[in-house]
């Protein structure tokens, strides 16, 4: 799969929550994942469906970051 491709497929993925966020929010998230496939670094939907929770303050960075750790067990 091409760059541009593995960024669509994150776009595609973000535009099926657009309905759930502000146009500010999806705008901010959007600006992420282009800043990020710059690095060869593309999101999957849990990175996206997380990018949504902190936008909406339903979780920290911090309680993210503990959720993570605790899933990968190195907390």
């Amino acid at each position: 799969m091409t760059w541009e491709a593995k960024k669509q497929q994150s776009i595609d993925i973000l535009d099926k929550y657009k309905d759930r966020l502000s146009s500010q929010e999806y705008q901010d998230i959007l600006w992420v994942i282009g800043n990020q496939a710059l690095e060869d670094i593309f999101a999957d939907e849990e990175d996206i469906t997380n990018m949504i929770r902190l936008q909406k303050g339903e979780v920290t960075s911090k309680e993210l970051i503990v959720e993570y750790q605790k899933r990968w067990k190195v907390a």
